[in-house]
């Protein structure tokens, strides 16, 4: 059997891949153990999220299938930090787990050139240097012009609940051993990562009067700028929350050995940012409780998930640790949390295409490069997806830059920095994050990817974001010259002759009048007229950050100087140490430094330049 792309696994990053080799007319083929396991959510049955949800959109306006998924299976929607400014808020979604994974399942119905095969991949097939096909499990062998990984938790996967071992991706599938093996043995640095997730709770067990609610909202903008309607707050699922006690943290303390995290049995990394249990107790003995989101599964799944108490423990110690929580006394546990051991490829092998840097036509995407979150993964898979379609096709293949995407900051920090723990997006990682709004991401990426791509790769939305973006520079250009009347002026509350352009730029705007005034700003649908507003109010702001963006790119041969102190910067302890240690003699070489985030190179860059101005004012 011959394709021209095969993709491994059918989670988020396979599932893109394979929809984005489809759209660009070529042939995948996804290999998955199971495909009712298509799609389906490991963990938390969430989407977006800080830096996530603008990577969503990101997905959504280049033809992926992420948005428009989770719009439909969505039962609660919030907007995070609502109150601070747009460059760091986030809309994020829960999710009906089942609802979803069966709307990924019939979205692939539709794609006429994606096969799925159900089956193991044992080998990756490798003639001079090039990725040409794999073997399965059965001998079969199966050829291709490009091979996609993107394995999630199930290369050389190990789940431990306490003491108890199980080969696995996930709880009740098998891992892929072979397939590690066939990569070391080609010549993969490969990097053990570990993950976990909580116990489900049986939620008519749950008191609800000792919780408090959360409560969704309706004010946001979908995912998917195919979705039309929001979802009234009356029809959403309520999320609840309560705490962890001292009595919680005292049985986590006095079991730790049984835990496999400290018991010796798990040697790989785990993740920073979503720490387990047993390490926030730990590390964190004076916090008297640790928060506990208590989400729902679905509409008509009676589970419920425990986000904040992720666990290796005994499944009878984490009984009596739900039964020491406010609300969860007579908590039943429907299914244990287990921590998962995995192989992952080191992504610095990797080019910022994603193909690898010694195995022609071999791509990466997905936790296999060492991230972790849906997110993440869908949009490492549809850059993957893309690449291998255009070289396939004889092109020349799309770098996303990282001003302008989070999924360009995602696979600029993997493939040049590396990775030490599990990657997750933030907005810390972007130094010019004003730029990266979740609300603008349809703009951005019609500048990322070549019009003919993007139409051929997102013919559903394409016109329309032409069109969006036509009507926007025209009003924008309009208003840059218009100046309001003294009728005007006088109803606005302002001096005669004020320019429109300066007042948009006020704190105390009323859109009101001004689109009862200018008409034009009025007729903006409703995508493009929340990014008018925005640009507008931070036009100044913006263009600092675009002229900043441009002035780094000139920045890799920067010296720093010998003498060069970092202690008294604003940088993270380990950001400091990592520079003292290292000593990198130019900016390009600070920045190749693993775990250092571009906003700590920007205020490297900042004080080299202040003491160079001092030093020329001092002379």
């Amino acid at each position: 059997m011959d394709t021209d792309v095969i993709v491994i696994g059918g989670g988020h990053a396979g599932v893109e891949a394979s929809c984005t080799v489809s759209r660009l007319g070529l042939s995948a083929t996804l290999i998955t153990k199971e495909k009712k396991s298509i799609g389906r959510m490991s963990c938390n049955p969430s989407i977006g999220g800080l830096a996530k949800s603008r990577v969503v959109r990101e997905v959504d306006v280049l033809g992926g299938v992420i948005g428009e998924s989770s719009d439909r299976s969505a039962i609660h929607y919030r907007v995070l930090n609502r109150k601070k400014g747009p460059a760091v808020q986030a809309t994020r979604c829960q999710n009906d787990r089942k609802n979803y994974e069966q709307g990924i399942q019939k979205v692939l119905e539709h794609y006429m050139r994606i096969t799925i095969i159900e089956g193991a991949v044992q080998e990756i097939v490798t003639r001079n240097g090039k990725a040409v096909g794999v073997k399965l499990a059965k001998g079969k062998e199966i050829s291709a012009k490009a091979i996609i990984l993107a394995t999630g938790t199930f290369l050389g996967g190990k789940i431990f609940i306490g003491k108890e071992q199980i080969s696995g991706g996930r709880l009740g599938e098998s891992a892929d051993d072979k397939l590690s093996e066939s990569l070391t043995k080609i010549g993969l640095d490969l990097i053990r990562f570990k993950t976990g997730t909580p116990p489900r709770i049986d939620s008519n067990s749950v008191d609800y009067n000792k919780l408090f609610d959360q409560i969704g909202e309706d004010d946001y903008f979908p995912f998917a700028i195919s979705t039309k309607k929001t979802i009234p707050i009356e029809q959403q699922s309520k999320c609840f929350i309560t705490r962890t006690t001292e009595k919680t943290h005292r049985l986590v303390l006095e079991n730790l050995e049984k835990s496999a995290l400290y018991g010796g049995e798990i040697t790989g990394i785990g993740p920073r940012y979503c720490p387990s249990i047993e390490v926030k107790v730990k590390k964190f003995p004076d916090n008297p409780g640790h928060i506990v989101f208590l989400e729902p599964e679905g509409i008509e799944n009676n589970e419920l998930y425990p986000n904040g108490i992720s666990n290796s423990l005994p499944e009878e110690i984490q009984q009596r640790m739900l039964e020491s929580i406010p609300g969860l006394e007579n908590a039943r546990m429907t299914k244990p949390g287990y921590a998962i051991e995995y192989d992952i490829v080191n992504p610095i092998q990797a080019k910022a295409t994603l193909e690898l840097q010694d195995i022609e036509n071999l791509y990466l995407a997905g936790q296999i490069m060492g991230t972790s979150g849906y997110e993440e993964a869908a949009g490492l898979g549809l850059v993957a997806g893309m690449n291998a379609a255009l070289k396939t096709r004889g092109e020349k293949q799309i770098i996303f830059p990282r001003h302008m995407s989070y999924t360009g900051v995602m696979i600029d920090d993997l493939v040049h920095r590396g990775v030490d723990e599990p990657y997750r997006l933030l907005t810390g990682r972007a130094e010019f994050r004003l730029l990266l709004r979740e609300d603008n991401a349809w703009l951005s990426m019609q500048k990322c990817v070549p019009q003919d791509i993007l139409k051929e790769i997102s013919p559903e939305y394409y016109d329309r974001l032409i069109e969006w973006m036509n009507s926007l520079n025209k009003v924008v250009e309009f208003v840059s010259r218009r100046g309001f009347s003294n009728k005007e002026s006088a109803e606005l509350g302002l001096e005669r002759g004020f320019m429109a352009k300066n007042y948009l730029r006020r704190p105390d705007i009323s859109w009101d009048k001004v689109e009862r005034i200018i008409p034009d700003i009025a007729k903006l649908e409703s995508y493009p007229k929340r990014t008018f507003r925005i640009e507008m109010k931070y036009e100044g702001y913006i263009k600092r950050q675009l002229d900043e963006a441009q002035r780094m790119k000139e920045l890799d041969n920067l010296l720093i100087p010998e003498d060069f102190r970092y202690d008294g910067l604003s940088l993270r302890r380990e950001a400091r140490e990592k520079f003292e240690c290292y000593r990198p003699c130019t900016i390009g070489e600070a920045s190749q430094i693993p775990g250092i985030a571009p906003s700590e190179i920007a205020v490297i860059v900042g004080a080299i330049r202040k003491d160079k101005d001092g030093r020329n004012r001092n002379n």
